[in-house]
C-alpha cells in the first residue's frame, strides 16, 4: 500500500485513471495535517473582518444581518460562495483527523467563534435528521414523501458529471468537484439544484455522484443537504410551492445571475473551463449570446469546442446587480400583473 499506484491497480483502476488521480493536488492527510490546517486557518482568517462587504450580490445566499455593533459579521456568508469555503477542513472532520470539539474550543478566543460554532452546530443538525429520518433520508420521495416525475436519461446524467452542459458556472463546479474532491457550499447547492429542477433528473443521482467525488463526503451532510435541494426533505403543503414548469429556469437565472455579478470576468470559469478562456468578459457567463464573428475571435465555437447549452439559452440580465432583493422580482410582479389584466 505504500505505492498508490500499485494499491490502485490491485483495486481495478484504469491505466488512464490511476494517471488522472496520480497528477490530482490533494491536501496532506492525518491528525498533524488537520491541526496544522486549522492553525493557519486561525492564525490568518479567524479574526479577519470578511463577509457581506465582499461581495456585489447576495441573494442566492442565507444570508442575514449579523454584524455586531461595531460591524464585524462573525458569520462571514459570504465565505460560503468562496472557492475555499469557511475553514475549508471539512475532509478532515469527515474522517476524524480533527473533532468538532477541538475546532470549538480552539476558536473560542477568536472573533469568528460564532462563525465556527455556527457552521459545526449545521454538522450536528445533519446528524440529528439523519437519525430521525433514518432510511427514508434515501428515498426517492424524501422524508417529505413528495411525487414527482423524474428522468435518469444517461445522456443527459453524464453531460452534468463531466462538467459539459453548456452553461458555464455548473461546468466549473462539476470540473473542480471532480478535480479537488472539493466545492464549496454555493457551487454544491447550485449544481444539485440545476440537476434537479433544471434537468429534471432524480436526485439521488447527484447525491451518489457527490458520494463518488467529494473528499469530505458523509452521509448524514450530503443526503440532508440534497433533500433540501430537491425540495423533498418535508411535505410541500405550508405556503411553498414547487417550482412552476412555466418558470422552469427562473431560479437557475437567479443563481446564475448572483454569480454573474460577483464574478464580473469570470475568473472561477475560465480557471476549471478552459474551452472558455479566450472569450470576452461579457459573454464568459452567457456564451450562447455570441455570434459566429465572436467565436471567431476568442477561438471557440459553441457546439464544436464548447457545448451548447443543454437548457438553452438562458437571461441573466437583470435591473439591479447590487442589490439583495430578488433580481427577478419586479419582472415576476409585472408578469403577474399582465395576467390579471
Amino acid at each position: 500500500l505504500a505505492d498508490d499506484a500499485a494499491a490502485l491497480r490491485h483495486l481495478g483502476y484504469s491505466a488512464e485513471e490511476i494517471a488522472h488521480a496520480m497528477k490530482a493536488q490533494l491536501p496532506a492527510g492525518g491528525e498533524s495535517a488537520a491541526r496544522a490546517h486549522f492553525q493557519t486557518w486561525l492564525a490568518e482568517k479567524a479574526d479577519s473582518d470578511g463577509g457581506r462587504a465582499k461581495m456585489a450580490a447576495s441573494w442566492d445566499l442565507p444570508v442575514s444581518e449579523t454584524a455586531d455593533k461595531d460591524g464585524h459579521d462573525a458569520l462571514q456568508w459570504a465565505n460560503l460562495s468562496q472557492p475555499d469555503g469557511w475553514c475549508n477542513i471539512s475532509h478532515y472532520l469527515a474522517v476524524g483527523c480533527i473533532s468538532a470539539r477541538e475546532m470549538f474550543s480552539r476558536a473560542s478566543e477568536h472573533k469568528n467563534f460564532t462563525g465556527v460554532a455556527h457552521r459545526l452546530m449545521w454538522r450536528e443538525f445533519h446528524r440529528l435528521n439523519a437519525i430521525h429520518w433514518h432510511r427514508r433520508i434515501a428515498w426517492l420521495q424524501g422524508p417529505g414523501r413528495v411525487e414527482r416525475p423524474w428522468t435518469t436519461d444517461p445522456v443527459i446524467v453524464a453531460a452534468w458529471k463531466q462538467g459539459k452542459t453548456g452553461v458555464p458556472y455548473i461546468d466549473a463546479c462539476m470540473r473542480e468537484l471532480h478535480e479537488t474532491g472539493w466545492l464549496a457550499y454555493k457551487g454544491r447547492k447550485t449544481a444539485g439544484f440545476f440537476l434537479v429542477f433544471d434537468l429534471g433528473v432524480d436526485w439521488r443521482v447527484g447525491a451518489f455522484h457527490y458520494e463518488d467525488e467529494l473528499l469530505d463526503y458523509d452521509f448524514a451532510m450530503n443526503y440532508g443537504n440534497w433533500v433540501t435541494v430537491a425540495k423533498v426533505d418535508k411535505p410541500r403543503n405550508w405556503g411553498e410551492s414547487e417550482v412552476n414548469p412555466e418558470e422552469k429556469h427562473d431560479e437557475m437565472r437567479w443563481k446564475l445571475s448572483a454569480e454573474k455579478t460577483n464574478d464580473p470576468t469570470g475568473a472561477y470559469i475560465r480557471k476549471w473551463v478552459p474551452e472558455l478562456r479566450s472569450v470576452e468578459d461579457r459573454f464568459i457567463h452567457t456564451p450562447w449570446g455570441m455570434k459566429e464573428e465572436d467565436m471567431a475571435t476568442c477561438g471557440c465555437t459553441i457546439g464544436k469546442d464548447y457545448p451548447a447549452s443543454i437548457v438553452g439559452a438562458l437571461d441573466l440580465n437583470i435591473s439591479n446587480p447590487s442589490s439583495d432583493a430578488h433580481p427577478f422580482a419586479a419582472e415576476r410582479e409585472e408578469a403577474k400583473g399582465e395576467a390579471i389584466a
